[in-house]
């Protein structure tokens, strides 16, 4: 898509949230927190839509992987368990930073292989943390690819 001569692509964002519990060495009772992730996708716009994709079909798509975790001991989260690299790690470290790298893990084989999202790409998945007030993020992870290494 070009506008002024200058190639643009247009970014859209869809987010779900949970509340899940864990502990960490700096933190190490057991606390609770609201988590919020963010999926963001780019791609064309598409002149019979007007979109770039449907933000409820978005949403729908991913959905499953985040509702799991509601309500949830982020340690003992069964799909962490006995895997290997940084989505084990989650298991032991439940942060944004390893709950970033967990949702790409998890989400990008079906994003890829789904007819839906043929002409689109994951540009990034953010993971914030609040307190149980929501009312104002401590912080968040973001993870995207590295320039020139679309995903």
């Amino acid at each position: 898509m070009k506008v002024h001569g200058r190639e643009y692509e247009i970014e859209v964002r869809v987010s779900h949230h949970f509340m899940g519990t864990h502990a960490l060495p700096s933190r190490p009772e057991m606390h609770e927190h609201y988590w919020e992730v963010e999926f963001s996708v780019c791609g064309p716009l598409n002149p019979r839509t007007g979109m770039v994709c449907d933000m409820l079909v978005l949403s729908e798509f991913f959905k499953p992987y985040v509702l799991p975790l509601d309500g949830y001991n982020l340690h003992e989260f069964e799909d962490y368990q006995d895997k290997e690299g940084l989505v084990g790690l989650t298991a032991t470290y439940p942060t944004c930073d390893t709950l970033a790298h967990y949702f790409l893990w998890k989400t990008i084989p079906d994003f890829k292989n789904d007819p839906r999202f043929a002409d689109l790409r994951i540009s990034q998945i953010k993971v914030s943390i609040y307190e149980p007030d929501k009312k104002e993020a401590w912080g968040h992870a973001i993870i995207r690819p590295k320039p020139g290494n679309e995903w």
